[in-house]
């Protein structure tokens, strides 16, 4: 095994170690007129908090957590808004306000304080959980340490926009009242909710790594192109923000490229925690992610294709380039090593090409090609050396 690789799969092995550390717990905290879910894997350092989106619990992180604690080693914190998931309603009162962002955030801060996380903190939102976010860090901002937000609202409900999303669901809306309360109160609130937004800034001295969805938010333009244009006025207003297109995802970025999520999470809490052996961890990780990504990609004969294709047209530095990648990705493969020594010995690189035709032998004892380039080789080396004497 050649020295990158073997970096790469002891980078990958470190991570999966750590990985062997996660534990999930579920704990219920009493708010009052409820309780809340709260799911805690425990760690060192500033804690996690994650913001689901308008219509999950916080079940929908799952998926990404094991390798954020892995890199980052810290308490990583979600939960579930009341009427979502585990999480109890008061469904003692109709009072709107009860159930409104404020009274959510109100009950999110009493059950922090209750669990023992009262001090530091980093943020990471995706969509309507954004709200939170922004609440949260505004009533909070000496202890809210940096945001990273996954395709979160902005200001997208402005306008008046969020009256006629809910005009436009009102049956909807009726209907969940009995069968799914969470989602009631949060639509009958969202017209509240986004008047308080309207008023409110996200705090400019905390940094944020912003992640935009590539695909249309929705099949009406209108709609998408005020999702887009809520990003791109935070990207232009906040001064320490980080603005990412994520590039071929849509709204639940993490699902669709996982590994680009982990690492803005990753890094943003690198540089919140300056350990260096975060930042070390992260980029392991993003060594063994872009490999199986690369796997992914391209298959081991679409690259000996392409290989082979540069070499017949003389394009000997880039066929190299294209037969040494195949060679990293597909490390196990007796035809690769077989194609880059044929590339190796075009360009007189007679050495190497000799050990990888023996590596290719090595894998595959019944490889005739290298079996009979091999006898080519020496033969022409013993006949040079005889014309030296």
């Amino acid at each position: 095994m050649n020295k990158p690789i073997l970096l790469l799969l002891l980078s990958w092995i470190s991570i999966q170690l750590s990985a062997q550390d996660f534990k999930l717990q579920d704990t219920l905290v009493d708010v009052g007129t409820h309780s809340l879910n709260f799911s805690i894997v425990q760690g060192t350092g500033i804690p996690i908090l994650f913001e689901s989106g308008a219509s999950n619990d916080g079940s929908v992180w799952q998926p990404i957590l094991k390798d954020i604690h892995a890199i980052t080693g810290a308490t990583l914190i979600t939960y579930d808004r009341a009427g979502f998931g585990k999480s109890g309603l008061d469904r003692s009162t109709s009072d709107l306000s009860k159930h409104g962002i404020e009274a959510g955030v109100d009950q999110l801060e009493q059950a922090l304080q209750s669990l023992g996380y009262s001090g530091e903190i980093m943020l990471v939102a995706h969509s309507y959980g954004g709200y939170y976010a922004y609440l949260y860090a505004n009533r909070n901002p000496d202890r809210v340490k940096a945001l990273v937000a996954v395709d979160i609202v902005h200001d997208y409900h402005t306008e008046g926009f969020a009256q006629k999303l809910v005009d436009s669901m009102t049956d909807q809306i009726q209907e969940w009242e009995t069968g799914n309360p969470g989602m009631f109160y949060l639509l009958s609130t969202l017209t509240n909710a986004a008047d308080i937004m309207a008023q409110m800034k996200f705090p400019e001295h905390i940094p944020v790594t912003d992640l935009l969805m590539d695909a249309p938010f929705s099949s009406f333009q209108e709609e998408s192109d005020r999702w887009v244009a809520a990003h791109k006025k935070f990207w232009e207003t906040h001064p320490r923000v980080n603005g990412i297109l994520a590039n071929n995802t849509g709204h639940y970025i993490w699902r669709s490229n996982p590994s680009l999520v982990v690492l803005a999470i990753s890094n943003q809490y690198a540089e919140v925690s300056q350990n260096p052996a975060i930042y070390q961890r992260a980029s392991e990780y993003s060594m063994a992610a872009f490999n199986e990504n690369m796997k992914e990609l391209y298959s081991e004969p679409a690259l000996n294709s392409w290989g082979y294709s540069l070499l017949s047209q003389d394009d000997l530095e880039p066929a190299l380039k294209v037969f040494e990648l195949n060679s990293l990705l597909f490390p196990n493969s007796f035809n690769v090593y077989d194609s880059l020594a044929e590339a190796l010995l075009k360009a007189g690189k007679t050495e190497r090409a000799i050990a990888l035709y023996e590596k290719s032998i090595e894998l595959n004892p019944e490889n005739e090609n290298a079996i009979n380039k091999l006898k080519e080789i020496r033969a022409q080396l013993d006949v040079d050396d005889g014309s030296d004497h």
